[in-house]
């Protein structure tokens, strides 16, 4: 873990290490896509950049050093500034308690089309916070700090708008109250996150381990790369539309696919829980003892390799309208 030294002269030693203890404890189901899909989002999206936001980024987090004043949970070595902000928003909510609803929204399975943010709560949600970071990003008259965390607000929450589980629930929060077991690796209870959640679990699996498990030891850089020729083809398709058409296309992914393939189907459950021991949520959900493999894996793994592309362009999409002085 690292610290930045602007962070280590202003916080007392004790905060400090009560910080890093902090971020060491969190479940790893409240990181969407982990640390190497955020990063991959952003390094497609640096390839897609026009000279203009190139630079107009650079202006803001060229030195992440001085804006990223937080301790670190993932490793940004060698990562070009837009890879290196990419996972802040996650390392703030610690801080920030107040932000740790505008990573998701919880579209519920089986909902109809209508308006998104029908499902935004009172204090906001990933659709409301992109539309609202895109505005003082846009805004010249905002302070350079600002503007620089209004884009890592934008950088982070485009990749995690497209990860299934951020824009779906099935009373089970986004599938964290649903244990799985993963390639013969069995849920157990998870002693620091506690409330009934279990590891590993449905949601922590899109998080991180599918996407491991496809990218195997394939460096960040190399995935982003090959992700981007890929799907060069489908660029111009992909950007356009809203915050709000982005959920409900990420929330169709959700269904057909994170809930929709899994080996043992689970019922439609309208509504959610606040936590996964109300009213019984964890036991329901264990009763189905869900197990996952090869081939659960294998669409997954081409659904996430789609979701992470779309999220690149559209992110890039964004950063080249908010630079642009035509």
């Amino acid at each position: 873990m690292q610290l930045s030294a602007a962070f280590a002269r202003h916080v007392p030693p004790a905060r400090l290490l009560l910080a890093g203890i902090a971020l060491l404890l969190l479940p790893r189901s409240t990181w969407g896509w982990g640390c190497r899909g955020h990063q991959i989002v952003a390094l497609i999206a640096d390839k897609q950049l026009t000279a203009e936001a190139r630079a107009g980024v650079e202006s803001l987090i060229g030195d992440p050093g001085t804006v990223t004043d937080i301790p670190r949970s993932c490793s940004t070595t060698g990562l070009p500034p837009i890879a290196h902000v990419s996972t802040w928003a996650d390392d703030v909510r610690n801080a920030r308690p107040d932000t740790g609803a505008w990573h998701f929204l919880d579209i519920p399975r089986g909902a109809t089309a209508g308006p998104a943010t029908r499902f935004c709560p009172t204090g906001g949600c990933v659709v409301s916070a992109i539309e609202a970071q895109r505005r003082i990003l846009a805004n010249e008259r905002v302070g350079a700090r600002g503007r620089a965390e209004a884009l890592m607000y934008v950088i982070h929450f485009i990749g995690d708008i497209h990860q299934p589980l951020h824009a779906a629930t099935n009373r089970d929060r986004g599938g964290n109250c649903v244990p799985v077991d993963f390639f013969g690796r069995a849920a157990r209870p998870d002693r620091h996150a506690g409330h009934g959640v279990w590891h590993p679990n449905l949601h922590q699996v899109w998080d991180t381990d599918l996407l491991e498990r496809a990218m195997g030891t394939t460096r960040i850089a190399t995935y982003a790369a090959r992700l981007d020729a890929r799907f060069a083809s489908r660029v111009a398709e992909w950007q356009h539309g809203t915050a709000a058409e982005w959920a409900w296309e990420t929330h169709a992914v959700a269904d057909d696919v994170a809930y929709g393939r899994l080996p043992q189907p689970l019922p439609t459950e309208p509504g959610d829980v606040g936590r996964c021991d109300e009213r019984g949520t964890a036991s329901h959900w264990r009763r189905f003892h869900v197990r996952l493999g090869s081939t659960y894996q294998s669409a997954a793994a081409a659904a996430i390799d789609t979701q992470l592309a779309r999220a690149g362009a559209r992110l890039a999409m964004i950063l080249n309208q908010a630079f642009s002085t035509r």
